[in-house]
């Protein structure tokens, strides 16, 4: 009977290692100051670390707000003692608040990483190089048809002058 106690609480500790990260829900510290946590599985934290991160993002975004990382600890796992684990405080801030241009880089003390708030992500970055594509090969055709003899040489800057206006 000890034994099979023994074997289900070993049991359980392996599925909790292995099924992966666990993170909490963003919890208000302060005025407009926030905490989320994360641990997961294996050694390594740059997953719960990741984690952390896009929970502030996915929060701060949905408000409207930008997040400006106040204080970042991380802890790497260690075999049968615990998994790695994340902790970030963050302040979620009107885009145009003076404290975003004045905050600090954060540093994670255990990793000696450096991450900074002034992170510029375009989700638009595909859609804005596809454009460019777009009116780089419209600028070819023109070209093969002003050399065809097709359209004039002022049909082709008139038509090359509105693709470029439109990017």
């Amino acid at each position: 009977m000890k034994h099979t106690a023994t074997l289900i609480a070993a049991l359980t500790g392996l599925l909790l290692f292995l099924t992966g990260c666990v993170s909490s829900d963003i919890m208000s510290t302060g005025p407009e100051t926030y905490s989320v946590s994360a641990s997961g599985a294996g050694f390594a934290t740059a997953g719960v670390r990741e984690k952390v991160y896009r929970k502030a993002n996915e929060f701060c975004a949905k408000r409207g707000l930008v997040m400006v990382p106040v204080s970042f600890k991380s802890r790497p796992g260690e075999l049968g003692r615990h998994p790695p684990s994340a902790d970030l405080t963050f302040k979620a801030l009107k885009p145009g608040d003076p404290a975003i241009a004045n905050a600090q880089p954060v540093t994670d003390a255990d990793e000696s990483v450096t991450v900074s708030q002034n992170v510029n992500v375009s989700v638009d970055d595909k859609t804005k190089k596809e454009k460019q594509q777009d009116v780089y090969s419209e600028l070819l055709k023109l070209d093969d048809l002003k050399k065809k003899g097709i359209i004039t040489e002022a049909e082709f800057e008139a038509a090359k002058q509105k693709l470029l206006q439109a990017k």
